[in-house]
């Protein structure tokens, strides 16, 4: 996948954490944003493309839950 990164958190339960947009989805109904775990860095603003596994329906309790989540992505900085 392919896009730019909008958010970005460090060292959360010991990996990073990129939000990630590519122009799909809605920003209406929070489609646009695909949340991906890694271990490279990026900044905010970056163009990426991420490489990992996804999961669905992915439930860290606490109110974070997400519908598609891409885990343990390789990331390129373009």
């Amino acid at each position: 996948l392919r896009g730019k990164v909008v958010k970005y958190n460090a060292n959360i339960l010991g990996t990073n954490w990129l939000h990630i947009r590519d122009g799909s989805g809605s920003a209406a109904d929070a489609s646009n944003d695909l949340l991906v775990t890694t271990a490279a860095e990026a900044y905010i603003g970056d163009t990426v493309v991420v490489t990992g596994n996804i999961a669905l329906d992915k439930d860290f309790g606490a109110g974070y839950s997400y519908p598609v989540l891409m885990e343990d992505a390789s990331v390129t900085v373009e």
